[in-house]
Formats: C-alpha cells, sequence, structure tokens
C-alpha cells in the first residue's frame, strides 16, 4: 500500500496512509479525543468515543468494498491522528460511494480533510466508484460550506440534514478556492508525492 509524506498548511509533516488493523487503538483514542460537538457532527450522537463494532468494521479487509485513510504526525506517537477518511460503496445508486471524515478539532483548517478526499476520490476512481456521497448535519455549517465549494448538489432530507452528492469529475469543480487546493492535491496523490 502506498503511503504519502506531505506537509500541512502550517507545513507540519504528516503521513497519509491506509488504516491498518494495527491501528484499532490509535483509533479509538483519536474518536475519545473529540470535543463533543465534532463527536456529534460526526456519528450524530452525544456520546463520547466511538463504537468497538464500528473500529472493527473499520479495520477489517471486506473486500474493497470501503477503505480508510488516515493522516498522522511524521515521527510523533504522542498525537494518535490528525484525521481519517473513508468511503463504503453503496448498492444504490450504481457507482456511488458514501463519504465520511473526521478531523482532530486542533487540526481542523490545515487542509487534512481536502488530503483525505483526494486520496480516497483518486482511490474509488480507480474502483469504479464515480460519485460520493455524504450525510450532514444542518448545524454543521462549516461542512455544508466545504461541500458547497466543491460543486456538491444538496438534498434536503425528510429526517433532518443534508445529503450531498459530488460527482468524482475534476471538469465539473467550480472555480472556487477550496476546489483549487483539491485540484493541487490530487495531482500530488497521482503523482505519488
Amino acid at each position: 500500500m502506498p503511503s504519502y509524506r506531505l506537509l500541512l498548511r502550517d507545513q507540519l509533516p504528516v503521513i497519509l496512509r491506509p488504516l491498518t488493523p494495527d491501528d484499532r487503538e490509535r483509533i479509538t483514542d483519536a474518536f475519545r479525543r473529540l470535543s463533543p460537538e465534532s463527536t456529534y457532527f460526526r456519528f450524530w450522537t452525544r456520546v463520547q468515543g466511538a463504537n468497538p463494532k464500528f473500529i472493527e468494521r473499520l479495520c477489517t479487509d471486506d473486500g474493497g468494498q470501503h477503505r480508510t485513510w488516515v493522516i498522522v504526525i511524521e515521527n510523533n506517537d504522542d498525537i494518535p491522528g490528525l484525521g481519517g477518511g473513508s468511503y463504503w460503496r453503496l448498492d444504490h445508486p450504481a457507482e456511488s460511494a458514501e463519504v465520511s471524515f473526521t478531523v482532530a478539532d486542533e487540526f481542523q483548517g490545515q487542509g487534512v480533510g481536502t488530503l483525505l478526499l483526494a486520496v480516497l476520490w483518486a482511490e474509488a476512481r480507480e474502483a469504479g466508484i464515480r460519485q460520493f456521497v455524504a450525510n450532514v448535519m444542518d448545524e454543521n455549517h462549516v461542512m455544508l460550506t466545504w461541500w458547497a465549494s466543491l460543486g456538491a448538489e444538496h438534498v434536503r432530507q425528510s429526517h433532518g440534514g443534508w445529503e450531498l452528492t459530488l460527482k468524482l469529475d475534476e471538469s465539473l469543480l467550480p472555480e472556487t478556492t477550496a476546489a483549487g487546493s483539491l485540484r493541487r492535491r490530487l495531482e500530488l496523490i497521482r503523482a505519488g508525492k
């Protein structure tokens, strides 16, 4: 599996790599450190930490139906991770995958989510996935704005929140700062840097 040595916006050296079964403790610790607000936006619940069954599902190979990538600080095990992102192939609509991200509170706004989206985008395209679908709460204005700046379609859900659909086609990305950052990260991922 490839991994990437990169710099965040603040020049912090990080490693972007696939999640492994050996990361169970790291993931548990990372979810435990999230603020109540970040936990609520990620899991739609106020219960701190992640369900052990969910962590096991993240770390288990399921024949290519999902992929998870994490970003860790290079040569620093004191912080379990800066963020992680996953996609899960959907049965319907065809060629779609649900995507989700978690970014540690202290590293939000540093481009972690963009790096994760870029690597998931590149890998999903190779796997025949043509669009990502995300579910975002009404209160999560930062994520709603980010998805909109990438050109995602927004559909109001009857149970509350929004379903966002992002076509994995660079030609459809708008001329926004967020889309420009994504294009640059996609170039780096494809170049293997």
